[in-house]
């Protein structure tokens, strides 16, 4: 059977409300093993771990404070989130963090200098960083450029750029700077061919699968609530970019995930 995991999930949403075990229940089923419960923002953190607590087999979680509530970071928010961190064993990344110039009210001002902050935390705690950017890659590499010089120490991978949506050239730079790409829904849309490009062009050694549930389902699912048993169709689709098969796929963007969240 083909064990996927899905390293982007958003399951304490309300959309879940109704049907959440069932919709584990059904990732299970489609051969998704593993699931990593994202917390945009303080608000969030408590569900996120408790999520994750309450199945300790499959589920790891990270907090953090999507570019859309940059304006609450403070001088103490880095403290608070290592606290969080350090309470809560499951909790195997930071993030959502990052950059979006494309719908968030936030000033880009505002924005860079809590991502740089919470990025650079990361790097000297060593915890891998789950990175939101939409419209804003070119800021965003000049600051992975500046705090990431070196390879990580013992792992593959610094973080993820999650949901990649840039060029070739972009995917290239951030795999060279140590960053996973975050391959979801979109990469089966139609008109993307200049996306798949991007994922060819990088390969699969750097790539891991999401769903970003509830949002962002494929191409087959457009206009619904998307969960992590749709992931199947992202891995058939990166099957056919990169020339290999789908066992292939499941194969090398699981083992990239357990690399990523030190994850065994």
């Amino acid at each position: 059977m083909r064990l996927f995991v899905d390293t982007h999930a958003h399951l304490g949403d309300p959309a879940f409300d109704a049907d959440r075990d069932c919709v584990f229940a059904r990732a299970r089923d489609a051969g998704v093993t593993r699931i990593v419960e994202i917390a945009d923002h303080p608000d969030e953190w408590a569900r996120a771990v408790a999520i994750a607590r309450a199945r300790p087999e499959s589920t790891r979680c990270a907090l953090g404070l999507h570019p859309y509530y940059a304006d609450r970071f403070d001088a103490d928010f880095p403290a608070r989130l290592r606290a969080a961190l350090d309470a809560a064993p499951c909790a195997a990344a930071i993030g959502e963090i990052g950059l979006d110039f494309a719908k968030s009210s936030v000033s880009r001002e505002t924005q860079r200098a809590a991502f740089k902050a919470l990025a650079a935390a990361g790097r000297d705690w060593a915890i891998p960083l789950v990175i939101h950017c939409r419209d804003a890659y070119d800021d965003l590499l000049t600051i992975l450029r500046e705090l990431f010089t070196a390879p990580p120490t013992g792992r593959r991978f610094h973080g993820v750029v999650h949901c990649f949506s840039g060029t070739p050239e972009q995917a290239r730079a951030c795999a060279g700077l140590g960053f996973a790409l975050g391959a979801d829904g979109p990469v089966t849309y139609k008109k993307n061919d200049a996306l798949r490009e991007a994922f060819r062009s990088a390969g699969p050694d750097c790539a891991v699968l999401e769903t970003d549930s509830p949002y962002l389902p494929p191409q087959t699912a457009r206009g619904r609530r998307n969960e992590p048993s749709a992931i199947a169709e992202i891995a058939a689709k990166l099957a056919e970019v990169w020339s290999i098969g789908v066992d292939d796929v499941a194969r090398i963007t699981s083992r990239n995930a357990a690399d990523l969240f030190a994850w065994p």
